[in-house]
């Protein structure tokens, strides 16, 4: 059971393994992407086609009887879960023999919820990890069976990251099913938890008064969506490339202003420092370098961003 890609490079993984015998996908229903609305398939479930795999998307899964019942037809071992996006009910966690086992993409109990990537990343923390846990009816609450703990670069994003991780959870996850009946469950000190709720469209909004480095993670963690975004001329600025220049100084001009302007960016006053924007796009316009946007849309040093 997943949705978005990086359940797909788990997915891939496991197809992979001669011991595993797979005979169901359950993903999240089609949705609207997009300014068209266009009717659009979760990646899992166009990669389980493409492989010749049964998927299955049920609007809901309390009180589904139609679905208990596929389930219970095909009696699994197990049921894996890898950012489904759903919270499993008693009926469905009591069907598998061994029960449902869930890859969660942080050291549990440390960002339980639906973002923990992002999270950590707008953290600035310097590792994270990989749990593989058994379920209960809780948000990610149940039992963990095996850790793995993942150091961050200083140049990983959402992209690189959940790439690392995902590779980790593939073999944490082939290991666990291995050795299902052989490991020891420990449960979680639920007294060190913290969360990691749902990224909002608004977090993605700028804040210039941040230190750079707060910004800068920011960018990285939300580079996929919602992106990050200012505004100029009351029009909407999306930021697709930046970087810092220097932290921990300080002078006495706005925040947000237009301090240096060269071949190949524009520089930005922060809270203790600078950022180089070199990639950028203006509400209806596209992604242009720095210098085409300084000669397309004019702007120069002093101009402040909202």
């Amino acid at each position: 059971m997943g949705t978005p890609d990086f359940a797909v490079d788990i997915l891939q993984k496991l197809i992979q393994e001669p011991f595993v015998n797979l005979k169901l996908v359950v993903t999240q229903p089609d949705k609207p992407v997009g300014r068209k609305r266009i009717l659009t398939a979760p990646a899992v479930k166009e990669f389980a086609q493409k492989v010749g795999i049964e998927v299955v998307q049920p609007e809901k899964l309390k009180n589904n009887e139609e679905f208990f019942e596929l389930l219970k037809e095909i009696n699994p071992d197990t049921i894996v879960v890898v950012a489904y996006g759903k919270i499993l009910p008693k009926e469905v966690l009591e069907i598998p023999k061994y029960g449902c086992i869930n890859v969660h993409a942080s050291l549990l109990p440390e960002y339980r919820g639906a973002a923990p990537i992002q999270r950590v990343l707008m953290d600035g923390k310097e590792y994270t990890g990989i749990t593989i846990m058994k379920m209960d009816e809780g948000l990610d609450t149940g039992d963990i069976l095996l850790q793995k703990e993942v150091k961050i670069e200083n140049d990983d994003d959402i992209l690189t990251l959940s790439k690392k991780l995902s590779e980790a959870g593939s073999q944490l996850l082939i290991e666990v099913l291995k050795n299902i009946e052989s490991i020891t469950p420990v449960k979680q000190d639920h007294s060190r938890a913290t969360y990691a709720p749902p990224i909002k469209k608004e977090e993605g909004k700028i804040d210039w008064d941040m230190c750079a480095k707060e910004i800068y993670n920011r960018f990285r963690a939300l580079k996929m969506w919602p992106g990050i975004f200012t505004t100029f001329k009351e029009k909407l600025l999306k930021i697709h490339d930046m970087e810092i220049v220097q932290d921990n100084i300080f002078d006495s001009r706005p925040n947000g202003t237009v301090v240096e302007i060269d071949d190949s960016s524009i520089i930005i006053k922060v809270r203790d420092g600078l950022i180089r924007l070199k990639l950028l796009q203006l509400e209806g316009g596209k992604k242009i370098g720095a210098r085409d946007f300084v000669n397309g849309y004019k702007i120069k040093r002093g101009d402040v961003l909202a």
